[in-house]
């Protein structure tokens, strides 16, 4: 069995854009050409005024299983310092990436989410979970130190939680991970894709403009003190209503062509 030439797949349902990881035989593990691929259809749908959300998930038994460690071992290595640093900012990137993009972005876990494929989901808005999900972060278990994956789950879930999955390199289910705030909703494995279109089509229907305020001013915030984070937010807010008329309440609809891109 071969993987897909494809390793990286996309369709539209209405104003939603699907990706879909396609490497199955591995558990959808995170290649260089998967990771470039992706970047790529995230971009395309970023670029499609018809599409307004984006949904992430995986083809086969498996969301993801994080980094090919296979390629790893065995690819190219720059020979130049810097060349290796470039090398590991670009594959590290996909990690926060989606909290970058305008569209909502909305992770459906349909199975295994292992390491930098549970830093992927858990680095979308939503995370919409079968209830036959795993998840784990297991690279202490290969003598790994989970680093960069410990950046996005940090803010996620408290210290002491956050320490005991990254340390223990535990496996857990999608109860205990909906419970500790990693995932959103939990719903039946068969109904997964429909509930997740249905919730990022939902929003694809909002103000584009008042969906990509709301996820910038979210990010900034979580890294100022309460006083500063409520200036911020009472900052943008009345430089918006000034900006624009008929302010951030309206829907696709009544805004009509509105301008995804306004600042």
């Amino acid at each position: 069995m071969t993987d897909n030439p494809e390793v990286v797949l996309c369709r539209t349902e209405g104003r939603v854009r699907v990706i879909t990881l396609n490497r199955p035989r591995v558990r959808n593990a995170l290649n260089g050409e998967m990771m470039r691929r992706f970047h790529q259809a995230v971009d395309d749908a970023v670029a499609d005024p018809d599409v307004g959300a984006i949904v992430v998930t995986g083809n086969g038994p498996a969301f993801s299983a994080g980094a090919d460690l296979k390629e790893a071992g065995t690819g190219p290595r720059p020979d130049d310092l810097w060349d290796r640093y470039a090398h590991a900012v670009d594959n590290d990137r996909i990690y926060e990436r989606l909290s970058r993009v305008p569209l909502p972005v909305i992770a459906a876990v349909n199975g295994f989410a292992v390491g930098g494929g549970c830093a992927l989901a858990v680095s979308c808005d939503v995370v919409i979970a079968a209830d036959t999900a795993r998840f784990g972060y297991p690279e202490t278990n290969h003598g790994i130190a989970p680093v960069t994956v410990a950046v996005g789950l940090s803010r996620v879930v408290g210290r002491l939680q956050a320490l005991d999955l990254l340390l223990s390199g535990r496996f857990f289910d999608a109860a205990e991970a909906h419970a500790m705030g990693m995932v959103t909703r939990i719903v039946p494995a068969d109904d997964l894709m429909t509930e997740a279109v249905g919730y990022a089509q939902a929003l694809a229907e909002k103000s584009p403009t008042a969906i990509r305020l709301t996820k910038r001013v979210f990010r900034a915030v979580q890294e100022l003190d309460y006083d500063h984070a409520f200036e911020y937010a009472r900052d943008v807010s009345l430089m918006t209503r000034e900006a624009m008329t008929g302010g951030l309440g309206v829907t696709r609809s009544s805004a009509g062509t509105e301008n995804r891109a306004a600042e």
